[in-house]
């Protein structure tokens, strides 16, 4: 707890700091304020009971303005104080969620291959809800709690006998220790929940991602019951927790009667022997109010507290996060410079295998792709293709790959961006208009014309002219508005826009059709002559290569062949297999 207050000290800005200061002055003010009100009606009452016999209204009109008054102040107060710390926390939030956000961006995608989508999602989701009512409750429930406490304590001690403000006082301790008990004992719990909480976010989006496969097979039920079971497990851990909940809400309570009881009792004993008067027995009552009212917060407020932290520990586990190897760039500013040449791609004895396996997906990769050249890579599934790709593009860490001679280890996440474009065969596409889709990820402005002339390219022109909405037409979440050929047209219209010195075609065309694939073909070819561009594409559907200069065929990780689509077929090995069909 003590380094999640640290954690979250560190991310308050200076002016966040001097608003929770005077935050806090506010709150000692208020805490007085409300003191004084238990003395108030004391005196108020002693003063009835004294002039009983020649009541006067004017008598006990100044007591009446001073608790009006002391009321109001306290109110605007509370006010002032409660708009500042909301103002506060929602611009602590939203750092807090970018933050997180970029964390999760630059983090290594091993961290992604090992925890579902949706649990991530959903653990960032309740942690940054759990950090934020963390600063909330310490400010608008936690510290308010302890000041009144404090300033009843003193108020207690100064109007009411020592013995008797010293019994009141015992029933702090009794009522820390309950409350102690209570956080250690589910602490292990709330952990568990939120775990299983998580889990259910990710089974929810796996389910939602496979919804037309489910439907096909017809599988509701089976996943209805299989979400089911884990939603019972998590409502039979629930309810345990809150049966101890209730059960230690109960000693609270219990706690707080036993001493009224006993203060009531022995204060009434006290003003029968003369030694308070009446009006002290009210103030007693109300300042022993005044006492368990922020100490049956402070049982709350620890309480969720305890939640808070919990939460709050697991939002910086996510802040926290170490950043993917990529982002670590040292090359000189002199070795940068090479960058902006025509680029030279060399992979020298390149070995590699996926973190937590032993299988080797690449073995002893040499080659070199020229500036200006266009490479063709074949092979059979899982015969090294995309780790290829992969490597080449710093999405695993793999040593031996030069770039103009410059290690790629040394190249930043932000060059090999600007030098190099991946079309994968699933596109990444957002939910937002065409041309927001089509200009993902340039960094330059572009003009109107240029947007459609990309999209003219890719043969996209027809379709989006044909919305009403033009280039505003929206795409939903993943494209799903879109076929798989349209979705895969928006992402080949980023080239033309891009201009990359090195593109990555892999199965980038696959869900179009012979002729609009022959087309977009001939424009990206059109752009290798005007720009130089280095193309390297992956296909399954081999006549996709027929104008590569050189082919590679993959096959369990090593360059089996080489040579022109015309070689290849005209010679016995791998990719006339492929080609003619007998190893498919």
């Amino acid at each position: 707890m003590k380094q999640t207050g640290k954690a979250l000290y560190q991310m308050l800005t200076g002016k966040q700091k001097w608003n929770f200061v005077l935050i806090t002055v506010i709150m000692v003010v208020s805490a007085g304020a409300a003191q004084l009100l238990p003395v108030c009606i004391g005196k108020l009452t002693d003063t009835l009971l004294r002039y009983k016999t020649a009541f006067s209204f004017q008598r006990v009109l100044p007591f009446l303005l001073f608790i009006l008054a002391v009321s109001i102040l306290n109110q605007l107060l509370i006010i002032g104080r409660r708009l500042m710390v909301e103002d506060t926390a929602t611009r602590f939030e939203k750092t807090a969620r970018v933050c997180a956000t970029e964390a999760l961006l630059k983090a290594p995608l091993s961290y992604f291959q090992s925890n579902m989508t949706g649990n991530i999602h959903g653990r960032l989701n309740r942690s940054l809800d759990g950090t934020v009512k963390l600063l909330k409750l310490l400010f608008m429930d936690f510290a308010p709690a302890i000041f009144n406490g404090i300033a009843a304590i003193l108020v207690i001690y100064s109007q009411v006998p020592a013995f008797l403000a010293t019994i009141m006082m015992l029933v702090i301790p009794v009522g820390i220790l309950i409350v102690f008990r209570q956080i250690s004992t589910q602490k292990g719990i709330r952990v568990r929940l939120l775990e299983e909480k998580s889990e259910m976010d990710g089974v929810m989006v796996e389910l939602l991602n496979g919804i037309e496969v489910i439907r096909v097979y017809d599988t509701v039920k089976e996943e209805k019951q299989r979400f089911s079971d884990k939603s019972e497990r998590l409502r039979k851990r629930e309810m345990k927790h809150h049966k101890a909940m209730a059960g230690y809400d109960c000693l609270k309570y219990i706690n707080e009667a036993v001493f009224t009881v006993i203060i009531i009792g022995g204060s009434v004993y006290l003003a029968g022997k003369n030694v308070i008067s009446v009006g002290t027995i009210l103030t007693a009552y109300l300042c022993f109010t005044q006492l368990t009212s922020p100490l049956r917060e402070l049982h709350r407020i620890l309480d969720e507290l305890s939640e808070s932290c919990v939460l709050a520990e697991e939002y910086f586990k996510i802040k926290n996060l170490p950043e993917d190897f990529s982002y670590e760039a040292a090359a000189q500013l002199a070795e940068k410079e090479e960058l902006n040449k025509a680029l030279c791609v060399q992979m020298k004895n390149v070995s590699f295998k996926y973190e937590n396996t032993e299988k080797q997906v690449l073995k002893n990769i040499s080659l070199e792709i020229e500036p200006g050249s266009f490479l063709g890579i074949a092979g059979t599934s899982g015969g090294g293709k995309s780790s290829l790709i992969k490597v080449l593009c710093k999405l695993e860490k793999c040593r031996g790959i030069f770039i103009n001679r410059i290690k790629l280890d040394e190249v930043s996440r932000e060059e090999i961006a600007a030098s190099f474009t991946l079309i994968p065969q699933t596109p990444f596409l957002i939910a937002g208009t065409v041309r927001e889709n089509i200009c993902y990820g340039i960094k330059t402005n572009v003009t109107e014309q240029e947007v459609k002339e990309a999209a003219r390219r890719a043969c996209l022109e027809e379709y989006i002219e044909s919305k009403p909405e033009s280039y505003d037409f929206l795409v939903a979440e993943g494209g799903k508005n879109l076929s798989g050929g349209q979705r895969q047209r928006v992402a080949l219209a980023r080239i033309f826009l891009r201009k990359p010195k090195i593109l990555i075609l892999d199965e980038a065309t696959s869900a179009l059709d012979n002729t609009t694939e022959a087309k977009i073909q001939g424009e990206i070819e059109k752009l290798r002559e005007e720009t130089g561009m280095t193309i390297i594409s992956i296909a399954h559907r081999l006549t996709t290569l027929k104008n590569c200069g050189r082919i590679l065929v993959f096959d369990g990780g090593e360059i089996v062949q080489t040579g022109t689509f015309k070689e290849l077929i005209q010679t016995e090995g791998k990719f006339k297999e492929m080609y003619t069909g007998k190893n498919i």
